[in-house]
């Protein structure tokens, strides 16, 4: 999933696919893809100010197609999706393999445009049978720094628009906690990830390429789309990221969670409500805190009148890995 999607440079506006990855249980198979026109979008590790935001402009000045017929290929399965307005193929299939020891299983998305073919690889994520938990992460301000709580949000222009990926920076002790929840209590483990973001998924080759720089451990990238997500909502439970996160909990119904989030949004609210409706499945819910005192002693609050809930506020990632190996998570 973490690799660069490489790109067609022999054409000035060839058609493409963009992969977002996916996941399976024994059962089916979910996937999601985008078919664009390639806008040439090249990243060198001197890029300056100038490159990163011309860089930035590309993303989200994208040229989708609608009616594309894209074919999938994974396993002994094919089957044939269109393309809608926005130009997004969504895959939700019946899946069957034979691979117990294999996690990560390729997908093929191919099309033709124009009489030009495109072809290109994915990986789907499938949880392996030692897997003792599975690990639900929020992006913005647990793993990457956004300054979403910032004034204004100018951080979060500044870092979105203007900032090389190998220059952004993850949250002190992010990448080592989460290291160690992937080997789990046995050091092999193979605990699978799955990382959240309320950013568009203009964004996910730079955010997958951001996890892959910083060495986080492989896993499924699941964004948003801006049309969805500018709907009026009446209840959080419309959220993306609730949505998606009771999508994973009913694909893998037999494998626990642990959910770590921030209190800079409301992913306190999300996980609460998520381990209320699922009963025995979140083993742990950590929650980085902010400087906002007034907002801390809100949640503070919420969190002491739930006693059922095994919810850790932290300020430092240390905070949760002693949390995590006194209650047996990791070594």
């Amino acid at each position: 999933m973490f690799q660069f999607i490489s790109r067609l440079t022999d054409d000035p506006d060839p058609v493409i696919i963009i992969p977002f990855g996916g996941y399976a249980n024994n059962d089916r198979i979910y996937g999601q893809a985008r078919v664009l026109e390639d806008e040439g979008i090249t990243h060198e590790e001197d890029d300056g100010f100038l490159k990163n935001l011309y860089n930035s402009y590309k993303r989200f000045e994208s040229d989708e197609k609608e009616g594309v017929v894209v074919t999938v290929t994974a396993n002994d399965f094919n089957t044939s999706l269109t393309s809608d307005a926005e130009g997004y193929v969504y895959l939700d299939e019946a899946f069957k393999t034979n691979s117990l020891d294999k996690e990560w299983h390729p997908i093929h998305y191919s099309l033709t445009y124009a009489g030009k073919p495109f072809t290109i690889k994915d990986e789907i994520l499938k949880p392996l049978a030692s897997a003792q938990y599975g690990i639900i992460s929020d992006m913005d301000d647990t793993v990457i720094r956004t300054g979403i709580s910032s004034a204004f949000k100018w951080k979060v222009i500044v870092n979105s628009f203007f900032t090389h990926t190998n220059q952004r920076m993850p949250l002190e002790g992010a990448q080592e906690f989460y290291q160690m929840l992937r080997k789990g209590i046995s050091g092999q483990d193979d605990n699978p990830f799955f990382y959240l973001s309320n950013s568009p998924w203009n964004l996910y080759e730079y955010l997958a390429e951001f996890l892959n720089y910083q060495k986080f451990p492989k896993g499924v990238l699941l964004l948003r789309d801006m049309g969805l997500e500018n709907k009026k909502k009446t209840s959080f439970k419309e959220e993306n990221k609730y949505i998606k996160i009771v999508h994973l909990l009913e694909t893998y119904p037999n494998l626990p969670f642990v959910l770590i989030g921030d209190a800079a949004d409301i992913d306190h609210d999300i996980y609460m409500a998520i381990a209320k409706q699922f009963p025995n499945r979140i083993k742990a819910i950590y929650i980085r805190t902010v400087t906002d005192q007034n907002k801390m002693k809100d949640i503070k609050k919420r969190i002491e009148a739930t006693t059922d809930i095994n919810i850790q506020l932290i300020s430092h990632t240390d905070e949760a890995v002693v949390h995590a190996r006194a209650n047996g998570f990791v070594r």
